[in-house]
């Protein structure tokens, strides 16, 4: 089942992203410094319910990335106990 979400938080010190994926629903995952990615992006990914490594993509820019899923259906709360900043 393919997913799809924005991704609303970015902490370069854990190389970590919260993507927002339905009221109250973050997906959380470990991503290559590398791939370049924004706040506000759209990403889609194939596997929606698969954790560890995986393939998503950037779908505004064109890109895609190697990412380390680390859970789905995250609510807010626990979320911001991750990305407290």
């Amino acid at each position: 089942m393919r997913r799809n979400g924005t991704i609303t938080i970015i902490d370069p010190d854990q190389c970590a992203v919260a993507i927002a994926t339905g009221p109250d629903e973050y997906t959380i995952i470990e991503i290559d410094p590398e791939w370049r990615i924004d706040v506000g992006d759209a990403v889609e990914w194939e596997n929606g319910e698969e954790l560890g490594f995986q393939s998503y993509e950037n779908v505004g820019k064109g890109s895609a990335g190697d990412v380390f899923v680390q859970n789905h259906y995250v609510s807010e709360k626990a979320m911001r106990l991750q990305f407290p900043g």
